[in-house]
């Protein structure tokens, strides 16, 4: 199982499938038309990573933003990290948000998968500028 990585651009997320971290990591915006053809390898990796998991797992969903059809593949990658997470305990799935919209799409998802998933703000510099005075 080899690892995976696939630099991210303006429309689709950066991915980092590593076994030997016990990493799996989709960060930036999905924007992708033929979102099948991107997200099944993905999920086909995972399958394959849950037969013979690290003892600790960590996921990071780092998306600014994604479309309707990338946000179906995100619940189908969830269902398969709650198969992992059944295996070994041990996998921490994180869901990191700028905006109310993320946060709440993935509230969904963990409450739809039924999987523990950590909801983390990301501090943006927007909160600097009310303090900055000319």
């Amino acid at each position: 199982m080899e690892n995976v990585y696939i630099q991210g651009d303006d429309k689709r997320p950066t991915v980092i499938l590593d076994k030997d971290k016990g990493l799996i990591q989709i960060e930036g915006r999905s924007l992708i038309e033929d979102s099948e053809k991107f997200y099944l390898p993905i999920v086909e990796w995972i399958i394959e990573y849950t037969k013979d998991p690290k003892p600790e797992t960590t996921v990071n969903f780092k998306l600014e933003y994604f479309n309707t059809s990338c946000s179906k593949w995100l619940i189908t990658i969830t269902k398969q990290l709650k198969k992992l997470y059944e295996k070994a305990p041990n996998t921490t799935i994180n869901w990191y948000y700028e905006d109310e919209d993320v946060l709440e799409y993935g509230e969904v998802i963990r409450e739809l998968v039924d999987i523990p998933m950590n909801m983390i703000p990301i501090e943006t510099d927007e909160d600097d500028e009310d303090d900055f005075e000319i």
